[in-house]
């Protein structure tokens, strides 16, 4: 039905008639088909001096066959910035279900002797990222006081031991490989813990004026120093701010020229033994005594003492989750790296045992490879694409959205996670008022000298195709790629 393009798609040659000694050039017809528009656009993008040191790469595909309508570098890894999502989510959904659910428990290890426990409170994470999110709402302040209600009901007014948070269920390293230090100190940059909090970030306010910066933040973290550097700017167009400090580092700096307010926020140091810290400091209030301190788990065996087996702590009380389907739609709508890259531990945790990013990746590549996929020039590093170490094909991105597309238990939220052109999430101001707004359905990826889409089109015949494209290093602005990736969403949308 439709025609295949190779690795680039050239107009049919000029034709060339000899009159005397004088050489004219006949223009070829124009082909005025959709496809005819579609090529040509291609065409356009292929031979343009803005490529010049750069690539781009498209690949387009019914989802129900095998063949190609247009193929340009399909096989050539390409940097897919946050389109990597469609990967993370897409196996989360084959392989924990729509339904699955991160569980934290409130725990204890010993016996009750009148109204004191004879034994520890244990905050046991399952990675939740949703533990406190205002996205959900909920907050810092109801977690903990859930908790210290729970403990409360038991009937104690004193535990003659500690108050330990158990993030031991992912790896303790919260920074994926290959993250840049400049990403690690913005807003989008936090990482994933065995037991996170708040999506492992605390709340500032800068105010600048009058030639200072005042600045507040909450919560209070315990032991955190927090020096301001930065400066009042009243010519500043767009205020910015950023927070140096890796993870369990607690003195941080924040930078950046201020002028009037900003709101932004940072990474919360040891999110586990925040939460322990705030308990405790709940029970004090409510009158309950603790005999030690609020500790974790890792500081515990940092300083050679040993943990017996949680086998013998008792529930106190849980807490679940959102569904995963909830979690995927919220990751790919606004793109949110933290939540990618806690699903991709989860699924390391749930297939090996342990949430790490490499076990993640692993099963990650091993489940694709058993559908058929050849996953050669795949390297994937994190789950959410903030790494530039991340590399894919536009044909192996189109191969996961058509197997994905075509098993009915997983598709229906992994389609719905997807933002909608002209209508939603990252790609609701594309296309408006065009055939492909609510037709075009796709992930966005956008970092410096990188744009790309990947996601689904409904043509005007109500045909589905999967669609991946990549622009690396091109002379073009982010906002010029952008605009020439949209008006490919429009003529892909106009196919019959």
């Amino acid at each position: 039905m439709f025609m295949t393009g190779g690795d680039s798609v050239k107009p049919a040659p000029k034709s060339v008639v000899v009159d005397g000694d004088t050489l004219k050039k006949v223009a070829p017809e124009t082909d005025t088909s959709a496809l005819g528009k579609l090529l040509a656009y291609v065409d356009s993008i292929n031979t343009a001096d803005q490529l010049r040191g750069g690539k781009w790469s498209f690949y387009l595909s019914p989802v129900k066959a095998d063949s190609a309508i247009v193929a340009i570098n399909e096989t050539d890894g390409m940097v897919p910035a946050s389109v990597m999502k469609v990967v993370t989510t897409g196996t989360a959904l084959a392989l924990l279900g729509s339904g699955y659910r991160f569980t934290t428990l409130l725990q204890h290890d010993g016996e009750k002797s009148g109204s004191t426990l004879q034994g520890n409170i244990f905050i046991r994470g399952n990675g939740d990222p949703t533990l406190g999110s205002e996205s959900y709402g909920s907050s810092i302040e109801k977690v903990i006081n859930g908790w210290g209600n729970a403990i409360q009901a038991m009937g104690v007014d004193s535990i003659a031991g500690c108050i330990i948070g158990d993030a031991e269920a992912f790896e303790r390293d919260m920074t994926p490989g290959g993250w840049a230090w400049e990403d690690v100190q913005s807003d989008y940059g936090a990482g994933p813990s065995g037991l996170s909090i708040h999506e492992n970030q605390f709340d500032i306010t800068l105010n600048g004026s009058g030639g200072k910066v005042s600045m507040r933040y909450s919560p209070a973290i315990p032991g955190m120093k927090l020096y301001n550097q930065c400066v009042c700017n009243p010519s500043m167009g767009k205020s910015y701010a950023y927070i140096t400090g890796g993870p369990y580092q607690f003195e941080r700096c924040v930078q950046g020229e201020v002028n009037g307010l900003l709101e932004a926020k940072g990474s919360i140091p040891d999110p586990a033994l925040l939460c322990a810290q705030l308990l405790k400091k709940n029970l004090n209030d409510r009158g309950i005594k603790l005999r030690d301190s609020a500790t974790t788990i890792r500081l515990i065996r940092l300083n050679g003492l040993k943990m017996q087996s949680d086998g013998g702590r008792k529930v106190i009380t849980s807490t679940s989750s959102a569904s995963l389907s909830d979690l995927v739609y919220h990751t790919n709508q606004i793109s949110q790296n933290f939540y990618a890259e806690t699903i991709l531990r989860a699924i390391g945790q749930r297939e090996k045992g342990y949430g790490s990013t490499a076990g993640g990746i692993g099963v990650v590549y091993t489940f694709w490879k058993n559908h058929g996929i050849d996953v050669h020039g795949m390297f994937m590093v994190d789950g959410s694409g903030l790494s530039r170490h991340n590399s894919i094909t536009t044909l192996q991105l189109v191969s996961v959205l058509k197997i994905l597309a075509n098993d009915s238990t997983v598709f229906p939220a992994f389609y719905k996670s997807l933002p909608i052109a002209g209508e939603s999430g990252t790609i609701r101001k594309l296309a408006g008022g065009t055939a492909a707004e609510g037709n075009v359905r796709a992930k966005s990826g956008t970092m410096s000298r990188v744009k790309s889409y990947a996601g689904y089109v409904d043509t005007k015949s109500g045909q589905r195709l999967a669609f991946a494209m990549i622009g690396n290093n091109t002379q073009w602005e982010t906002t010029e790629l952008r605009d020439k990736f949209e008006k490919l969403f429009v003529l892909m949308a106009e196919l019959p």
